[in-house]
């Protein structure tokens, strides 16, 4: 509040007194730069250009009502807008101080208790487009000039309060979804601790991210990734209760506090209801899509008595369900900790592993059926860590992908078969055809198909001796570019197969648009072909719509002569597996190449 120095009887040298702003009720003009206060008991004069009184106490309230008088709205008790009188005691209503009616323009009071209520946010009648209506409607029509000032100073106080609530909210909200962002939920997650603490109450942190999310981006593009999230945060502010908070944590990552909760049971029931907001799909640039959220929960105060462990534990439990396959929720466990250590480790020994040469590429042949001998192989990674030994591909690919190391890694796969292979032709083995990997984020490279231009002509390999494997899920994104993808590269000569066919999309449709090579029945229908019906059927079923399509069939994890005497029977044209050879380096490779080993389909 502003400190006014006024006199009691206005005459130079007398004792100047100050009074507070909010003391005043009104404000009078007698003559130039003097000036009558009146509080409700007393009156005083100050010494003041009366033009620059109202900007002076704008934000204390006062509001200018006509040429020579000046009102603390927060007094008003009562408007008679027929008489034009402003009642100003809000306290004793037998002792009223009102504002002199023959100087009152009653229109402009009402425009400026219109203004006020339509620019408050606490107001029931707050109303940003009706205060932008009214105020240039005002305009238009006044022509006093000193109202015309009082209009203008009310305009740019009200643009000034605006302008810092909106600072306000975009330090306190993320830009794309407008949701709370994570200094925000900091704040709110601090105070719930004070009223949980207070009362013995309980909370949860819901902490949950998109899966693969990052393919979306890879092969959609980021704008429409950000089309999913922003689409996806207003389903969220719907489902999530007044009483609860839910923040975008950063990137796809979305956090919410259930607080006051009366048992565990109402964070399952949370949990469980984010997959139904994800049941349907988002449709953009007219295409479908499907996503899932991995999710982890933990509880106050169970799991953490303070907002960094709480957070940290949600993070771990979501990173749980992550590893489980995504799609599901995960309360935090203790044990846990130990797993996200390991993660966290398997990742910084990941980023230096191919620096440290770590990375080995093996080799697991083709057979072709027809005749029994080796005509390719496919190359698969392996990583030797000097402490832990052989990582498992499934444990460290799936982070590799996460992270987006799988570009140098896949990118290194391939130049390494590539040169094996053209040193096994120069040593006079017949020609042989290898197969690498490519994951989607690989494929979706800008430069994907000149990467692969490059690594033919600096390694010497002839295209047609190089078969790129992609699985059928990422065959089915973003069709129209793996078309074209597809396209350029057979035009190159390199071959085109299908991995892991028939788990995931129903693409039977597609597979004539994608001209691929070869057809890969995966190893899930393999593994149980002799004695289950069902897989036996489909199995039967995918050779014969390679054979339809003039494309071959290879399947891949036959382990047993039953398996293999099943697939000739049904004219599978090529297999791999371990009942010719497990993945071998390429030392072995080549003395199985030398030995001519050959596999007996009699």
């Amino acid at each position: 509040m502003q400190k006014i120095p006024v006199t009691r009887d206005g005459k130079r040298g007398s004792e100047i007194l100050i009074i507070d702003s909010s003391e005043v009720v009104k404000i009078d003009k007698i003559r130039d730069r003097e000036i009558m206060i009146h509080t409700q008991e007393h009156q005083y004069y100050l010494d003041f250009s009366f033009d620059n009184l109202e900007e002076w106490l704008f934000e204390d309230g006062f509001r200018l009502l006509d040429n020579a008088n000046i009102v603390n709205m927060n007094h008003v008790a009562e408007y008679d807008n027929k008489k034009g009188i402003v009642y100003l005691n809000k306290q004793d209503r037998k002792k009223y101080k009102v504002a002199s009616a023959a100087r009152i323009h009653r229109e402009h009071v009402e425009n400026v208790i219109q203004l006020i209520c339509t620019s408050d946010p606490s107001s029931a009648e707050h109303n940003p487009q009706k205060h932008d209506q009214l105020f240039e409607k005002i305009i238009s029509e006044t022509q006093d000039g000193q109202l015309l000032r009082s209009y203008a100073t009310i305009r740019a106080v009200t643009e000034r309060k605006r302008a810092e609530e909106k600072i306000v909210h975009m330090a306190y909200h993320d830009a794309l979804t407008n949701l709370p962002n994570r200094l925000h939920f900091d704040q709110r997650l601090k105070r719930s601790f004070t009223e949980a603490e207070r009362n013995n109450g309980k909370m949860a942190i819901i902490f949950f991210d998109l899966d693969r999310f990052k393919v979306i981006n890879d092969t959609l593009g980021h704008h429409v990734g950000d089309l999913l999230l922003h689409a996806l945060s207003i389903k969220l502010k719907d489902y999530v209760l007044a009483k609860d908070l839910v923040a975008r944590f950063g990137g796809d990552e979305f956090i919410v506090l259930l607080s006051n909760i009366a048992s565990i049971d109402e964070a399952t029931q949370f949990a469980k209801g984010i997959p139904e907001l994800l049941k349907e799909p988002f449709i953009f640039e007219e295409q479908e899509l499907f996503v899932t959220a991995s999710i982890g929960i933990s509880l106050y105060p169970n799991d953490g008595t303070d907002a960094e462990t709480l957070l940290k534990n949600a993070d771990i439990a979501m990173y749980r369900s992550k590893e489980k396959g995504g799609n599901s929720y995960h309360y935090y466990h203790p044990e846990m900790n130990k797993r996200s250590m390991h993660r966290l480790s398997l990742e910084i020994n990941l980023r230096k592993a191919l620096e440290r040469n770590e990375f080995h590429v093996y080799y697991q042949p083709f057979v072709d059926l027809s005749h029994g001998e080796i005509f390719g192989m496919e190359a698969l990674i392996r990583w030797f860590h000097p402490e832990w030994g052989m990582v498992s591909p499934a444990e460290f690919i799936p982070l590799a992908e996460e992270t987006g190391l799988i570009i140098p890694i896949g990118n290194w796969v391939l130049r390494q078969a590539c040169l094996q292979n053209k040193k096994w032709q120069s040593l006079g083995n017949h020609p042989l055809r290898v197969s690498v990997n490519i994951s989607a984020i690989q494929f979706h490279q800008p430069q994907f198909v000149q990467i692969i231009e490059d690594t033919l002509e600096e390694t010497g390999l002839d295209p047609s001796l190089l078969c790129l494997e992609i699985t059928e899920n990422v065959a089915m994104t973003n069709v129209p570019y793996i078309i074209e993808t597809m396209q350029k590269l057979r035009s190159m000569g390199v071959f085109i197969s299908i991995d892991d066919f028939g788990t995931g999309y129903s693409s039977f449709s597609y597979l004539k648009r994608f001209r691929v090579h070869t057809l890969k029945i995966d190893q899930s229908f393999i593994r149980d072909v002799t004695f289950d019906e069902e897989n036996a059927a489909i199995v039967t079923a995918l050779i014969a719509m390679a054979q339809q399509l003039k494309i071959k069939s290879l399947a891949e994890g036959v382990e047993t002569k039953e398996q293999l005497d099943f697939l000739i029977m049904r004219g599978c044209d090529e297999i791999q597996g371990y009942v010719f050879s497990k993945p071998i380096s390429a030392d072995e490779f080549e003395i199985l190449l030398r030995e001519n080993k050959q596999l007996s389909i009699v």
